[in-house]
């Protein structure tokens, strides 16, 4: 079987990378394991192997319970895979140590001979450090990595809305603690949040590690779209195959953001809007909007 490319998508988080993961995984010519962050390299940067193995776990608990009450044939095979998939990085993360020939097999595996592309997609990625990042292109003859900005407000809002039901505060009353959250990030905390929302350091980052021709920026406001869609199939080398732009991925929990909370959040990031002015000539459509929209 001839080798594969091998792909990452480094996020953004909240930048409409679930979507793409789905039509990737869709797509004859790509193959992508059942995880859809395996969170590889970040568990090895932080060392956190036992935190990404109790994850793993409470997921894959989660699937074994799907699986015992699951009466279709197609959806139980689905959900095994997924907890083969599971168990696979499990066994991966006990090893707690880099291992980079048993994550490769873990992406081949079940690879179908017309499947030109493998690979994942984790928006932590992103917040990876250069060195890192060049440890992840020397893994394969070829490999692409692409990363999608999304409007800064409205990118940091979704995050916060995905993010406060998970927290102890929210489970209640998610709206209050995502408008406590917002608060909080504006006041200088919620560091992890607040990570996210540089895209001057992570484009630095890439633009440092990676070669023009082995990236792809794109835009969210534009992705769901014939151009987009071509630019990152044929960056891939792979062809194009009409997207359902209809459908949309963990949309969240729909909650608008008061325009004084918008006003204060763009003038904070006002230093990442201009970054990518000046890097790509322009804002991309949307982003110029006082009150973008959520």
């Amino acid at each position: 079987m001839a080798q594969a490319t091998l792909m990452f998508g480094l996020g953004a988080t909240r930048a409409g990378t679930s979507w793409l993961n789905r039509y990737l995984t869709d797509h004859p010519e790509c193959h992508l394991r059942e995880v859809k962050e395996a969170h590889y390299f970040d568990t090895l940067e932080r060392g956190s192997h036992d935190w990404r193995i109790r994850q793993l776990l409470t997921r894959r608990a989660e699937l074994a319970a799907r699986l015992r009450d699951a009466g279709a044939a197609a959806q139980r095979a689905r959900l095994e895979r997924n907890i083969a998939a599971h168990d696979a990085l499990i066994a991966l993360f006990e090893r707690r140590q880099a291992d980079h020939a048993a994550y490769l097999a873990y992406l081949e595996n079940g690879r179908a001979a017309e499947a030109r592309v493998i690979g994942e997609i984790t928006p932590a990625y992103s917040l990876l450090p250069e060195p890192r990042l060049h440890e992840m292109r020397r893994l394969a003859p070829v490999v692409r990595f692409f990363y999608v900005l999304r409007d800064p407000v409205a990118r940091l809002w979704s995050n916060i809305r995905q993010t406060a039901p998970t927290r102890p505060e929210g489970r209640a009353d998610p709206a209050g603690a995502a408008r406590a959250m917002m608060d909080r990030w504006l006041a200088g905390g919620e560091a992890e949040i607040d990570r996210r929302c540089d895209y001057r350091g992570a484009l630095e980052r890439i633009f440092a590690a990676i070669p023009a021709g082995e990236r792809l920026i794109l835009f969210y406001e534009t992705l769901f779209s014939e151009a987009s869609i071509r630019r990152l199939t044929g960056f891939l080398g792979i062809g194009y195959v009409v997207p359902d732009t209809a459908r949309r991925v963990y949309e969240g929990v729909s909650l608008a953001l008061d325009p004084a909370l918008a006003a204060a959040a763009r003038e904070k990031l006002a230093p990442q809007y201009a970054y990518v002015r000046d890097t790509f000539g322009e804002l991309p459509p949307g982003w110029a909007a006082q009150q973008p929209e959520v």
